[in-house]
């Protein structure tokens, strides 16, 4: 699979100038634009001991949503999210869904070799343990109100009253991180992200979609997923580093909703169901929207899975903020250039475009194919990650990468894809990617 957008010419080249050009010596180098020399005037000094994929001082806060929203968004209804569809019937997708549920069940075998062998399908199973047991599978399929993710339970009737809003929110976000959370944002609750209706499974009918109690607030959680598992994407490694994540979101939201019932306050906590996690979290300030329709954090880039709490407990809010990765976006376009299945836009800008009714309208940005995604699913019987796996801001925090990282906000942004190809990021085998997960 050819997973860079240089022409096939180039190739031998590009081979010889990698063999020389170490990724560690980049600096020590005068390559192309000399960059070596000119890297701290280039990036700025504040590029030297960075420790993340956004340095603070490239981060802007800004008072609204930094995306435009159109004046008659609708709230989006969950059945024309795009598994709803597949298990409605929806002939244009329903046997792309029911291949990709059979062999996430097991149901259908995998195709086998290195990636889908039985060690891989029973790390994924495992991964998928807690969320498969205790939640029935339902809150990753997003249904309300399952197992870990239960929006019973007894609240205690002495109000504990912080000292202020900020406080409260200081308190939570230690309380989440500690619990396992490894970000955490916090947005006023916002109806626009709620969905208008619910899809229900017993009878494939929309429901009006009624919440417990008028949440204030709501807590945006963050979860890191392993490195090397997604480089093995997209065979099944990665896909039980999705899972293992959806196992340990729904403990932490579990001991988070327990620490604030215990303080007297009422909590919803949610996995994918409810409402738009993605918009949500840009809404608390943990990230930008993507080309590929994820969000991308400054520390971890797109290599996270979301959940989300609502509570009535009063807090202080944060700010939604860009960091230059949607202006990167533009030009690099590494994520559609490598989707097997051609799901994400190729548009320089983005737009209000739609791809079908499983693009949530009404928002500024490219146009998703969420049918053509689920074609994917089901060809490798997971979630792909394909589009995470290649996106020049999945790294792990080092230097040489956070160089790479910090360039995105200056003139040089179009020539970082090319270093990033150049160094070989996105382009590792599913059979090396693989093996070294194993060794590693």
């Amino acid at each position: 699979m050819d997973l860079g957008n240089e022409k096939t010419e180039s190739t031998k080249e590009e081979k010889t100038f990698s063999k020389k050009f170490s990724r560690r010596g980049f600096l020590k180098t005068s390559v192309g634009m000399g960059v070596g020399a000119a890297g701290t005037a280039l990036f700025g000094s504040e590029m030297l001991g960075s420790n993340g994929v956004a340095n603070a001082a490239d981060i802007v806060k800004h008072d609204a949503m930094p995306v435009e929203i159109s004046s008659d968004y609708k709230r989006f209804e969950q059945k024309n999210a795009v598994l709803y569809r597949g298990m409605a019937g929806d002939p244009k997708v329903a046997s792309y869904a029911m291949e990709y549920a059979g062999k996430r069940n097991g149901v259908i075998p995998q195709k086998g070799g290195e990636g889908w062998g039985p060690v891989e399908a029973a790390l994924d199973r495992g991964a998928w343990a807690v969320e498969d047991i205790v939640n029935h599978g339902l809150a990753s399929a997003g249904i309300a109100s399952q197992g870990l993710f239960s929006w019973e339970g007894k609240v205690n009737p002495k109000v504990h009253q912080f000292e202020s809003p900020e406080i409260a929110s200081s308190t939570i976000k230690k309380v989440a991180t500690f619990y396992g959370a490894s970000l955490v944002g916090i947005a006023p609750y916002d109806e626009r992200w709620v969905y208008s209706t619910i899809f229900d499974l017993a009878t494939g009918a929309s429901l009006p979609n009624k919440l417990a109690f008028e949440p204030k607030s709501v807590i945006s959680l963050a979860f890191e997923m392993d490195y090397e598992g997604y480089q093995t994407a997209p065979a099944l490694p990665q896909t039980a580093s999705s899972a293992t994540i959806y196992s340990n979101m729904g403990v932490t939201a579990a001991k988070i909703a327990t620490f604030l019932r215990t303080l007297g306050y009422n909590v919803m906590p949610c996995s994918n169901d409810t409402g738009l996690s993605i918009p949500i979290a840009i809404q608390a300030g943990l990230g930008e929207i993507s080309r590929a329709g994820i969000i991308i954090t400054p520390e971890y880039g797109p290599r996270v899975r979301l959940c989300k709490i609502f509570t009535d407990l009063p807090l202080a809010y944060d700010k939604p903020i860009t960091f230059g990765a949607m202006e990167f976006c533009k030009t690099c376009m590494k994520c559609a250039d490598n989707c097997p299945s051609g799901a994400i836009s190729k548009d320089v800008e983005p737009s209000f475009k739609v791809s079908n009714i499983s693009t949530n309208p009404g928002v500024k940005k490219w146009a998703f194919d969420g049918e053509k995604c689920v074609k994917q699913w089901a060809a490798v019987g997971g979630d792909c990650g394909i589009c995470i796996k290649v996106c020049p801001y999945n790294k792990k925090q080092e230097w040489h990468h956070d160089f790479v990282k910090l360039g995105t906000k200056t003139p040089a942004r179009p020539i970082l894809r090319f270093f990033d190809d150049l160094f070989g990021y996105g382009k590792i085998s599913v059979e090396d990617a693989t093996k070294n997960f194993w060794n590693k």
